[in-house]
């Protein structure tokens, strides 16, 4: 299939690795534009919650923009500086919480790949430390719609 494939419908794209704390500097909205989802979380498979994530994303992002008066259901218009202020607040509210799982779930993946014990010593540490409440990373509300 390889051999026979035509080499121009192939689509070459640079994947970058992007560390849990570069979440705290990252800007992920410019104007009325903004990455949300998996786009903006850095989420390893191990504590199994990007999807949730995702979803809460969601519901924070309509929250907020109802709270804004940017319901078209509503009858108000949206204007460009409604939904940059809706999309900063966006930001600004999910941060922490994206850079905690991802966080989180960095350190986990350390775990399943460290090399040495010392290294899997030092990483359940960080865990036991930054995150004691095992089952803190499912406890989350995002709020009311």
């Amino acid at each position: 299939m390889i051999e026979n494939a035509d080499v121009k419908s192939l689509s070459l794209t640079n994947l970058r690795y992007r560390a849990p704390w570069e979440l705290l500097t990252s800007t992920f909205c410019k104007g009325t534009v903004m990455v949300a989802g998996d786009a903006m979380h850095v989420m390893g498979p191990f504590l199994a919650q990007g999807g949730s994530a995702g979803l809460e994303d969601a519901v924070v992002l309509a929250r907020i923009m109802a709270q804004q008066g940017l319901n078209p259901e509503s009858g108000n218009k949206m204007t460009v500086q409604g939904v940059q202020e809706a999309f900063y607040r966006f930001v600004k509210e999910r941060r922490m919480r994206v850079v905690r799982l991802s966080f989180q779930t960095y350190l986990t993946g350390m775990i399943v790949s460290a090399s040495s014990r010392i290294k899997k010593i030092i990483y359940i540490i960080l865990l036991i430390l930054l995150f004691h409440n095992q089952s803190g990373h499912i406890d989350y509300d995002c709020g009311d719609l």
